[in-house]
This record gives structure tokens, C-alpha cells and sequence, in this order.
């Protein structure tokens, strides 16, 4: 994942002046404060945002080429649910686009199942966190970018998503202020703040 002289502002506030940065394969916990650019770095990654100036490139590709899409999974809360759709429709709807099975391990592993018939904005923050989650991993992306992934989890499902990132192998690119990443070794630890305008 390439970023290359990234410009982005929101009114007059400059987030990000000349960004560049090249994450290699592995793992990558972003860490700020709050406003420092954090989300906004992993929804321009995923194509969401776009920068006013700049390129991001996956495989040597534009993040938004539609070539790209199936290889990133994307989970963060400013992504917001459609107000007429159940988790389940919901997922069932992603797994149609990849072409991909019904994620029942998933599912199973984060205890979802009873929510599967709750539209999707009545759900706890918890809850919508889960879905967020498991629709980032159902397509079994090569680059996950995870916003604060264990953010309003309990505590079982918190220790299962660690479990699972432990053993991915590709890109995750993180955003957490969670000890369970920022203290863990496998992660390499990338303070925003240095290279966003502050």
C-alpha cells in the first residue's frame, strides 16, 4: 500500500500535507489522537475518501480501480449502515458481490447470530462493530484495514479477533489505541501524528 505526496483538508483544517509512506507486507498499528487523521489515512486507503491530491496505489494499482476492491476489506465506524437493511441481508448482499460463501464460522465465533434478523442501525455499537468486522473479513481480503477493531467488543470477542489477526498473513493496517496491539510485538508501531499536520 503506497501513499504518494497525499494532500487532504476538511474546510480550512490540513490533515495531511505531502504524505507519503509505503506499507510493506505486514502488520501496522496507526496511533494518534483523536482528529489526528487516523480514519481518515484508512478510508482513503480503502478508496472511501478521496484525496484532494495524491495517489494511493495497492499491487501498483489505484485503490479505487475496480480491480481492487476484492482485494481490501475495510471495517470502520464512519461507514454507515443502510437504515433498511438486517445484518443478515446485509451480509448476504456483500457475499453476492464478492461471490463468496455465507461466513458461518464468522458468524458462529463472534456469537452474531441471534442479530442476524436486527436492522442493522438498531443494533448495539457492539453489535454493529461485529458486522463491520465480519463483513471486512467475510471476502477474505489480501489488505484489512481495521478502525479501532476491538473498540465496544466484550471481552471474548476482543481476545478472538486478536486470535485471528495473530495468524493473518497479508496487510492489516490498524488504527488502536488498544494495549493489546500498541504493546504487541508482531505490530509496527506508526505514530500519525509525525506525519500529519497537526
Amino acid at each position: 500500500m503506497k501513499f504518494n505526496n497525499i494532500d487532504k483538508q476538511f474546510a480550512t483544517h490540513p490533515v495531511f500535507a505531502g504524505f507519503s509512506h509505503h506499507f510493506e507486507q505486514g502488520k501496522y498499528c496507526i496511533t494518534g489522537e483523536n482528529g489526528c487523521g487516523k480514519t481518515t489515512l484508512l478510508m482513503m486507503a480503502a478508496g472511501l475518501e478521496l484525496p484532494d491530491n495524491g495517489q494511493i496505489t495497492f499491487n501498483n494499482l489505484a485503490v479505487t480501480d475496480v480491480a481492487v476492491k476484492p482485494l481490501i476489506g475495510i471495517s470502520s465506524d464512519k461507514i454507515i449502515f443502510p437504515r433498511f437493511l438486517t445484518a443478515r441481508q446485509l451480509i448476504e448482499f456483500h457475499c453476492s458481490c464478492y461471490g463468496v460463501l455465507w461466513p458461518t464460522a464468522l458468524i458462529d465465533d463472534l456469537h452474531f447470530k441471534t442479530h442476524l434478523s436486527t436492522l442493522a442501525p438498531a443494533l448495539s455499537l457492539g453489535n454493529q462493530k461485529k458486522l463491520s468486522l465480519i463483513m471486512a473479513m467475510t471476502h477474505q481480503a489480501e489488505c484489512l484495514l481495521l478502525d479501532e477493531p476491538t473498540t465496544g467488543l466484550d471481552s471474548y470477542s476482543r481476545a478472538y479477533i486478536v486470535d485471528y489477526l495473530s495468524v493473518f498473513e497479508g496487510y492489516l493496517i490498524i488504527t488502536s489505541h488498544d494495549t493489546l496491539f500498541t504493546n504487541n510485538a508482531d505490530y509496527q508501531i506508526f505514530p500519525i501524528a509525525d506525519k500529519a499536520v497537526s
